[in-house]
């Protein structure tokens, strides 16, 4: 029985929480920056945010073209709108301290799930394949995961990492954990590739 399975959604769920936090911090760092140059950044992030599942398509060049292109333009308008009513919603999101914390719980309850469910899923690996660990593409990003976030937590606790900085690597957090859920699938072979998504 995959008893891992469960802990992992919950370990993922709690990762991508944290990363809209940071992207709502974020936003609320930029409610006061007027120049274009300083928004492009946060305006690129939001539509990666919001293309990312082109991304993980067989032919994402073909998925753009077809009815891809009404969601990158459904993409740009929801970016552009929350870039737009930043202030507004600067106003009516908690202060930085909160969004910071939120953020902290979220990966460290995400990182204790994910550690479970990487030790259930190494003794469910001994016992349908032979081995704890055989360095499968679908293992080896899910160290890489892990590693992310002990990293991130690491910094936090002995570093004292917090504002704009731990928000962006929380972004890039959810993007490296997206690759390990999905694009490991999709994209290298293993033990774990289940076919075409």
């Amino acid at each position: 029985m995959k008893l891992h399975v469960p802990a992992n959604f919950i370990g993922y769920g709690t990762f991508a929480l944290s990363a809209m936090v940071a992207f709502a911090y974020l936003v609320k760092q930029a409610a006061h920056q007027s120049r274009w140059w300083q928004l492009a950044p946060l305006f690129l992030l939001g539509m990666v945010l919001c293309l990312e599942p082109v991304v993980f398509r067989k032919n994402p060049i073909e998925a753009i073209s077809s009815y891809w292109a009404v969601y990158f333009g459904i993409a740009a308008l929801v970016t552009g709108g929350i870039l737009a009513a930043r202030r507004r919603i600067a106003d009516r999101l908690p202060p930085f301290e909160v969004l910071d914390d939120v953020m902290y719980k979220a990966i460290a309850v995400g990182f204790a799930f994910f550690t479970i469910a990487t030790i259930l899923g190494a003794f469910w690996a001994a016992e349908a394949w032979g081995g704890y660990w055989s360095w499968d593409p679908k293992e080896t990003w899910a160290l890489i995961v892990w590693l992310n976030y002990a990293a991130w937590l690491h910094m936090r606790l002995m570093k004292g990492l917090r504002g704009p900085v731990a928000a962006w690597w929380a972004l890039v957090g959810l993007a490296v954990t997206t690759f390990a859920f999905l694009g490991v699938n999709m994209f290298l072979s293993g033990l774990h590739s289940y076919g075409e998504l």
